[in-house]
């Protein structure tokens, strides 16, 4: 297996885990959580978004629409083979496992340092200038960021987060940036979820599965879903 393939590890439980990764980021962030709940039973199915896997340019020319369609072919063929799914999803994998939790009887979800609530697009746009003066590619990269900001910023709406009714687990890194700390705080605040549980990681930053906390990370995880 490449470093961006998915990857479908199929179990012997009935029960199914989704993997989402990050933006910009691939399977491989997803892979050591993924062997070690396939060792308790689980299916696990991590797919590779559209537009990703090579360059960044790749990415830009899809929008955040293409990569949730990608997880949702994902979870729909992980319901083949499982009875009950759980869903974790780190950074962008995160956002986009509240959003299947919004729409979806799911067993339970994890999410890290997911993103619920907007970001300066013209801030983003500024910094991305500085590296190209290709006015196709920077109007296009305009229609990206204000795709991806109203996607986030509708499904962190109050009214949106109360649909969420299925075990949660919280997940954020203490070093991490504030907007990731307010979305956090959100989901705690308005999910409806009766099992809400959060923990912070104290030598974590944005993508904790990768970083200091990341082997006490995937213990709570699999200890999170199989009590769940």
């Amino acid at each position: 297996m490449s470093k961006t393939d998915a990857f479908f590890l199929e179990g012997n439980n009935n029960q199914g885990v989704l993997l989402c990764h990050s933006l910009a980021g691939d399977p491989s962030q997803m892979l050591e959580l993924g062997k070690k709940l396939h060792k308790k039973g689980y299916s696990v199915n991590c797919p590779l978004y559209k537009g990703h896997g090579g360059s960044y340019e790749d990415i830009i020319y899809t929008d955040v629409d293409d990569w949730y369609e990608t997880l949702l072919n994902a979870y729909n063929a992980l319901k083949e083979k499982a009875n009950d799914i759980y869903v974790v999803g780190m950074s962008i994998g995160g956002t986009f496992t509240v959003k299947l939790a919004q729409e979806h009887n799911l067993k339970g979800i994890v999410t890290i340092n997911a993103p619920i609530i907007g970001f300066d697009i013209e801030n983003d746009i500024f910094n991305f200038k500085k590296n190209t003066d290709n006015e196709k590619l920077i109007t296009r990269f305009r229609d990206y960021r204000t795709r991806y900001f109203y996607f986030v910023t509708e499904l962190g709406q109050i009214e949106n987060l109360k649909k969420i009714t299925c075990p949660m687990f919280v997940v954020q890194g203490s070093l991490d940036a504030a907007r990731y700390k307010t979305s956090t705080q959100m989901l705690m605040s308005y999910a409806n979820s009766e099992i809400k549980q959060r923990k912070d990681y104290p030598k974590s930053y944005h993508l904790a599965l990768l970083e200091n906390d990341k082997k006490e990370l995937i213990k709570d995880i699999v200890d999170f879903i199989e009590l769940n």
